[in-house]
């Protein structure tokens, strides 16, 4: 008889009920077994690779447990790779019952609960992980106007992050409303230190970023020089 199965029937129930109740808690052992009920009886909506729709509030119902019971139980079972989660909206999870590990979790000795509780401190909750959106051109000369940030820079900071993946160094950005206040304060202390003229020398001095040469180029052009270009003198730049 599967793992699953026992769950649902007579007094082996009450056996691994008790078992998982020292181990996780009584919350997350009512959770995974509304979630195992739910698998096996009410046949539900699923996603690939066994995935099996619930409802939060449906878990709430059975359990009588709160939201935020509910969802500490998922993350637990989660952390424990009891079970693997896929978010919806509107409260909606595509669980997976990994079966193999609770079944190995009953025939060891070792206790890879308390390891992983252990480690509970420094995981970020599965429900609570908001996951980065980056902003779309538009957003981002929105925000620049709001926080009084030059227009043209907008597309630089745009194209510099698209070509990073929208990464700060080698992390995920979190926020890229902070990055581009960031990028604001950088662009002034910048602007401040070009010369009011055309200065070849200080062009090629920082001719390997490209991103501050075109902020030297955009400052130039809004004091009113104008640049040009031929075949033998390359680009020149005059004063209007």
């Amino acid at each position: 008889m599967k793992i699953l199965e026992l769950f649902s029937s007579g007094p082996e129930y009450f056996v691994l009920s008790k078992t998982f109740i020292k181990r996780l808690g009584i919350n997350p052992t009512l959770v995974l077994s509304h979630l195992i009920e739910n698998q096996l009886n009410k046949k539900p909506e699923t996603l690939e690779n066994k995935y099996f729709l619930n409802h939060i509030e449906d878990i709430s119902e059975s359990t009588t447990l709160s939201t935020t019971k509910i969802k500490n139980a998922i993350n637990k079972l989660y952390k424990i790779k009891f079970i693997d989660v896929i978010l919806k909206k509107n409260n909606k999870l595509y669980v997976k019952i990994l079966e193999m590990n609770i079944i190995d979790t009953l025939i060891n000795k070792q206790d890879i609960i308390s390891k992983n509780n252990q480690q509970h401190k420094t995981t970020t909750p599965l429900l609570k992980k908001k996951k980065f959106k980056k902003p779309t051109l538009n957003e981002l000369k929105t925000y620049f106007l709001e926080i009084g940030a030059k227009k043209e820079e907008t597309e630089i900071m745009f194209d510099y992050y698209e070509s990073k993946g929208w990464k700060v160094g080698r992390a995920p950005m979190k926020c890229w409303k902070s990055a581009a206040r960031n990028w604001k304060r950088r662009s002034q202390k910048e602007e401040s230190e070009f010369p009011d003229y055309y200065d070849k020398a200080f062009e090629q001095k920082i001719g390997n970023d490209n991103n501050k040469v075109s902020r030297y180029h955009q400052h130039l052009r809004r004091i009113g020089w104008k640049s040009s270009y031929s075949p033998t003198a390359g680009t020149t730049w005059l004063k209007k």
